[in-house]
C-alpha cells in the first residue's frame, strides 16, 4: 500500500508564476491521507550510544546526520526507493554505498551523513508520517536544498507549505534575473574604447604630474616641483628682511 497517493503526478507542465497553475497544484492534487502513530515507528532517535548494541541491522538501518544517530526499518526506506536513504537497500558494495553517504563505519554499520541535524528532522518526519512540513525556524531555500540533497519531491509537501515554498523560490528568482539584467546593462555600458596616440601621450603626462612613482620622468617632475617651491619660500623669506627693505626704499 503506498503511503502518498499522488507521487506518481506530472508537474512538468506546471509554471510557479502562473497563478492558474498554482490553483491546479494545490487544488486538483488530493490530499494524502496519514495515519497517525503507527507511522511514528518508522524512525527512531538513538539518545545513548549504548543503545546501538541491541540494534538487529538486519532489519535496522542506522543512520548518522551531523552526529544525530536514528535507526530506520529496512522496510521503510525500500517504500521510498527514489530517495537518498532509500538507495542505500541496493548499496551491495563499497563503492556503492560511498557514492551515496559520505562515510561509513563497518565495523559498527553506521552510515554518516554530513548534513545539518536540524534540517534533516524535516526528512525524519517525511520518513515515518509521509508527509512534508515546513519548520518555522528554518530558511525556505535551505530546506529547498536539503531535499534536493535527500531525493524528496516537493510534491509530498502539505498544500500550505508548498504554496510557501513555491512563491519564495519565484521571488529569489526573479531577484536573480533582474540582478543579472543589471549587470548585462553595467557591461554594456562600460565597453572598452580604443586609445588614441593623443590620449596615450595625455595619460603618461598626468601619471608623470600625479604620480613620482609612474617612472624617471614622474621623479624628475617631483624634485623640480619642490626645488621651485624650495626657491620661492626662501626668495620671500629674504624680500621681507629690514635691510632689503631700507635698500628698496632708497
Amino acid at each position: 500500500m503506498p503511503i502518498i497517493s499522488n507521487a506518481n503526478h506530472d508537474f512538468s507542465n506546471l509554471s510557479v508564476s502562473d497563478d492558474s497553475s498554482l490553483d491546479r497544484i494545490f487544488t486538483e492534487i488530493p490530499e494524502t491521507e496519514t495515519i497517525k502513530g503507527a507511522y511514528y515507528k518508522r524512525a527512531q532517535f538513538i539518545r545513548r550510544p549504548e543503545d546501538l548494541v541491541s540494534v538487529d541491522h538486519t532489519l535496522l538501518a542506522v543512520i548518522n546526520v551531523g552526529g544525530n544517530r536514528y535507526t530506520f526499518p529496512w522496510s521503510t526506506l525500500e517504500q521510498f526507493p527514489l530517495t537518498r536513504l532509500g538507495r542505500l537497500c541496493g548499496c551491495q558494495s563499497p563503492e556503492e554505498i560511498a557514492s551515496v553517504c559520505d562515510d561509513y563505519d563497518e565495523a559498527h554499520k553506521e552510515f554518516f551523513f554530513d548534513r545539518s541535524p536540524s534540517a534533516f528532522r524535516v526528512i525524519l518526519n517525511f520518513l515515518a508520517a509521509g508527509k512534508l512540513r515546513l519548520l518555522r525556524e528554518m530558511c525556505v531555500l535551505s530546506l529547498h536544498d536539503e531535499l534536493t540533497y535527500w531525493g524528496v519531491e516537493m510534491t509530498y509537501m502539505e498544500r500550505c507549505c508548498k504554496r510557501k515554498m513555491y512563491t519564495r523560490i519565484e521571488e529569489v528568482h526573479e531577484l536573480e534575473r533582474r540582478e543579472e539584467e543589471r549587470r548585462q546593462r553595467n557591461a554594456m555600458q562600460h565597453v572598452p574604447v580604443e586609445v588614441t596616440r593623443y590620449q596615450k601621450v595625455m595619460n603618461w603626462l598626468r601619471d608623470m604630474v600625479e604620480n613620482p612613482q609612474s617612472g624617471l620622468p614622474g621623479k624628475i617632475f617631483a624634485c623640480l616641483s619642490v626645488i621651485m617651491v624650495a626657491v620661492t619660500v626662501i626668495s620671500l623669506c629674504i624680500s621681507t628682511m629690514p635691510d632689503l627693505r631700507e635698500e628698496e626704499g632708497r
